[in-house]
């Protein structure tokens, strides 16, 4: 552990999203990049939430919630205004010292 500060969750988003756009074109089916580029303006987000139980078995660790992020991107649902076309999931450390970003892909 190190007594560096921590990223704050706006920080988190923006490194996260800057992680997705390099890899989407790579880890997405072209349909749906074609969707998030022409729907983003409109409906894209990117936001934090409550990291999911599952990563354990996805990283091969257990996920300190103190130190990580989880932030999904994706397109809100006009309705309820819900994230509900989730593009990705991206497990990111908050330690600017010890960078780590694992990220699951939708797949049709």
């Amino acid at each position: 552990m190190t007594d560096t500060a921590l990223l704050s969750l706006d920080d988190a988003i923006e490194a996260a999203y800057d992680i997705f756009l390099e890899m989407a074109a790579d880890s997405l089916e072209p349909a749906d990049v074609i969707l998030f580029t022409a729907q983003f303006d409109d409906r894209g987000a990117a936001e934090a939430v409550e990291i999911s139980d599952d990563w354990a078995e996805h990283v091969g660790f257990d996920v300190d919630k103190t130190r990580y992020a989880e932030i999904c991107i994706g397109l809100v649902n006009e309705s309820n205004d819900e994230l509900d076309d989730v593009f990705a999931r991206l497990l990111i450390s908050l330690d600017p010292e010890h960078k780590f970003c694992h990220a699951l892909w939708k797949r049709d």
